[in-house]
């Protein structure tokens, strides 16, 4: 239950612990329902903040970090991509051709890699997807 309560679930595992009190059922409807009206407010909060982030047009370094960490990690991940896919087989295959030994090329971890890049992959079509719905512009 603690897991629940510092992992995000909080308004939810509130709840199930005013199921668990002895209240009666009257009661326990009331809570409920206080507890969902706080849920509501926090999202609407929570709304508030991501739009104010995102009309920003703050400067300086603080400004270009929020405007550009989505597509810093995207150009992020193309790198390493390259890198591990073309770039580095490039450098083996040339230095096998000329007869240069190398003990240690750097492997980046594939797995962690693919995760952020279908992620990234999977925002970009649920962005395209609500631009298409009209959802946003």
């Amino acid at each position: 239950m603690l897991g629940k309560l510092f992992g995000g679930d909080t308004i939810k595992t509130i709840g199930n612990v005013v199921d668990d009190m002895h209240f009666s059922g009257e009661e326990k409807e009331k809570l409920k329902i206080q507890m969902k009206e706080i849920d509501a407010r926090l999202q609407e909060k929570q709304m508030a903040i991501n739009l104010a982030d995102a009309q920003s047009t703050a400067g300086g370094l603080s400004g270009f970090m929020q405007r550009s960490w989505r597509p810093l990690i995207g150009m992020s991940a193309a790198i390493a991509i390259f890198w591990e896919f073309v770039l580095s087989k490039f450098i083996l295959f040339f230095l096998g051709v000329f007869h240069y030994e190398v003990t240690n090329i750097p492997q980046l971890d594939t797995g962690v890699l693919m995760t952020l890049v279908t992620s990234l992959l999977g925002l970009g079509t649920l962005r395209t997807f609500e631009k298409s719905k009209g959802l946003t512009k």
